[in-house]
């Protein structure tokens, strides 16, 4: 389950998510380049002792993604879904316990899309509220960066990866 964006965004990712398309959730991460590579796996700045970069070699070309960012959480739908969502929920007077209750399953870690999808038929604001914010991700359909963009890929049972030193 990736850590590195809210709950809800990544539910919203994998319920857009094109079935052509790996799941983030079930994911191998990688850079286009070694310095890319280094800054996810220590953090930008940090030491970089004891983290070996390899290039990763597949038995078969993989399902794969590429972001237009370095790291998921840059990319702006995270700001624009959050922003979004606060303004719904986070006003002075927030709306009753029973009204964010009913919101609860889009902000459930690694909820599965049929699940989400089951919750919104019997809820309408749950529905209303995905619909909307669904028609505000981009990151399928974002141009990416081949240059800094993270790369995802989802192997199937017949794939496999070995990794070199570089």
């Amino acid at each position: 389950m990736p850590g590195n964006v809210p709950y809800f965004v990544d539910n919203l990712w994998e319920l857009t998510r094109p079935d052509d398309k790996p799941s983030r959730r079930k994911a191998v991460y990688a850079s286009p380049t070694v310095e890319l590579a280094f800054d996810g796996a220590a953090g930008v700045g940090q030491p970089r002792e004891g983290f070996i970069v390899c290039r990763v070699e597949c038995s078969r070309p993989p399902n794969m993604f590429q972001l237009p960012v370095t790291d998921a959480r840059y990319h702006p739908d995270v700001k624009r879904l959050q922003k979004l969502v606060h303004g719904k929920l986070g006003g002075a007077v927030p709306p009753p316990l029973s009204d964010r209750l009913a919101l609860a399953p889009l902000f459930l870690p690694g909820i599965a899309r049929h699940e989400l999808m089951a919750a919104m038929e019997e809820n309408g604001a749950l529905r209303q509220l995905v619909e909307e914010l669904v028609s505000r991700v981009t990151l399928w359909t974002d141009t990416p960066d081949p240059v800094r963009g993270e790369q995802f890929f989802e192997l199937d049972k017949d794939n496999s990866y070995t990794l070199h030193a570089v």
